[in-house]
């Protein structure tokens, strides 16, 4: 596999977790977001771009958008986003993946904690899992192909179906930390 670098927000304890598991790979270079914040260009060339960072209400930590802002890198890379948790986890990573795209980098592959909990994927293994997808070359952005051959009542009935077990999640996420 090619080399990742790994910008990730320092602040948050679940971006921590996630990235002390990245650190046990040889060709991952972990940096801090917050340690970029004063530069005017990140050079990170040769190499896929990964961001993890956790949700503030749907918009990204403005060390993160930093680091978008002012990053030179490939731009034939497939880069990585990885929203560790927060609220609105799903615009944020929309709106992370608008702001690269902008910038003319290709964001192949998105995860949320949500969808790694769907897979089954939690703490290593979820990480082995990124790191896989990102070798073997996969995409791993929300499901296309699926769609296309299903009718539009089918496509509503799936999407809404969708929300509402997401919408279950989320509510169960918060009664965990009213709980404990």
């Amino acid at each position: 596999m090619k080399k990742l670098v790994i910008f990730y927000d320092d602040t948050k304890q679940s971006c921590c977790d996630y990235v002390s598991e990245f650190e046990k790979y040889g060709n991952v270079d972990v940096r801090k977001a917050s340690e970029h914040r004063d530069k005017s260009m990140i050079f990170a060339t040769g190499a896929s771009i990964g961001l993890v960072f956790e949700s503030k209400n749907g918009k990204i930590p403005y060390e993160i958008s930093h680091v978008i802002w002012r990053l030179i890198a490939d731009k034939k890379e497939s880069h990585m986003i990885l929203v560790t948790g927060g609220s609105r986890e799903l615009k944020a990573i929309q709106t992370a993946k608008n702001e690269m795209e902008q910038r003319g980098y290709q964001v192949k592959n998105v995860y949320s904690k949500y969808t790694l909990q769907k897979r089954k994927l939690e703490g290593a293994a979820a990480v082995e899992g990124i790191l896989e997808d990102l070798a073997e070359g996969r995409e791993h952005i929300f499901p296309r192909e699926r769609f296309r051959h299903m009718t539009k009542k089918e496509r509503r009935r799936h999407m809404r179906n969708e929300l509402k077990a997401y919408r279950k999640y989320v509510k169960n996420e918060e009664k965990k930390l009213m709980e404990g």
